[in-house]
């Protein structure tokens, strides 16, 4: 495969998972925001806006409109849900002859039906409109196309970012507030609280959701399940790709890194982790980069890296 069609590959699956997990934490923040007088408005909106990079967002950003206009409707920002959908697709233009036409097709009605903008008093139906456009591409992904190199490269990218975003969720989230509330308010934001109800048989706590979130080995979006599957993803890139397979995985700089990643996490007690939560994220997001960017060294621009 061409390392053009790989790169264009792997950013579509970073970005339609961007698209979702953007639409999942605002849906559920701001709707936090405009239930709970309890709490300073401008205090949640600067946590939102850190939680997507942007450390120290300008008063006059701080609204519910501002905040839908930059993260939610921005077409150019690749942030932002519009963004991140539009450049999935335009990504998608550059591996056209490798996707399946109802993925393409997905992609583009996608694009045609994104609203310009969004009052807060329709967000949700905007996020849920979203959140169903992702999952038709998704499904359509799984459904439509061959496992080949096509596809795990589009699942690599959707792991790596599902991996970043759910760090920066943990990383966002004020361990100390074991409010009932607050730690519902974390697990919808990762879409987990259903999987960790049904887990722990409704005793909810901020140690468990933390737990749950970071290590549980079925549920598709804790980091340890996205680790071990991104671990096969590669490991069955290589054997696809590689003429000489590294059967120990110990020569692949991606492998090692994710097996790295995995162990750190498993193999420790709990409290190791969760005791700086904020620099074992911080480790993690650097991780998921150096990933990307041996990815890159190896697949996409070869030539570059020798």
């Amino acid at each position: 495969m061409l390392s053009r069609i790989a790169d264009s590959l792997y950013w579509i699956g970073r970005y339609v998972e961007r698209a979702d997990q953007t639409a999942r934490i605002l849906d559920v923040d701001l709707q936090v925001l405009a239930e709970d007088a309890t709490r300073p408005a401008e205090d949640r909106l600067q946590e939102i806006h850190r939680m997507f990079g942007r450390p120290a967002a300008a008063a006059e950003d701080l609204t519910a409109q501002r905040t839908l206009d930059l993260l939610a409707t921005d077409r150019s920002n690749p942030s932002s849900v519009a963004g991140s959908l539009l450049v999935a697709r335009e990504n998608a233009r550059g591996a056209r002859e490798v996707l399946s036409t109802e993925v393409w097709e997905a992609l583009n009605t996608t694009r045609l039906e994104l609203p310009r903008t969004v009052h807060p008093s329709r967000m949700h139906a905007f996020f849920r409109w979203s959140k169903d456009r992702c999952a038709v591409i998704n499904g359509l992904v799984e459904a439509s196309m061959v496992r080949d190199e096509a596809w795990l490269f589009l699942r690599i990218g959707q792991l790596i970012e599902r991996i970043d975003m759910i760090s920066r969720i943990l990383q966002a989230h004020d361990l100390e507030d074991t409010d009932d509330g607050a730690v519902a308010v974390l697990l919808r934001t990762c879409s987990a609280h259903e999987a960790f109800i049904r887990a722990y048989r409704g005793q909810v706590s901020a140690a468990r959701a933390t737990e749950f979130l970071l290590l549980d080995s079925l549920f598709p979006r804790s980091i340890a399940h996205c680790l071990a599957e991104l671990e096969t993803a590669l490991e069955t890139l290589a054997r696809l790709h590689g003429t000489a397979f590294d059967r120990l995985g110990t020569e692949d700089p991606a492998r090692r890194a994710v097996g790295a990643a995995l162990a750190s996490l498993r193999y420790r007690r709990l409290g190791e982790v969760t005791g700086n939560l904020q620099d074992e994220m911080e480790h993690l997001q650097t991780a998921m980069r150096w990933i990307s960017g041996a990815l890159d060294t190896q697949y996409f621009s070869p030539q570059q890296g020798g």
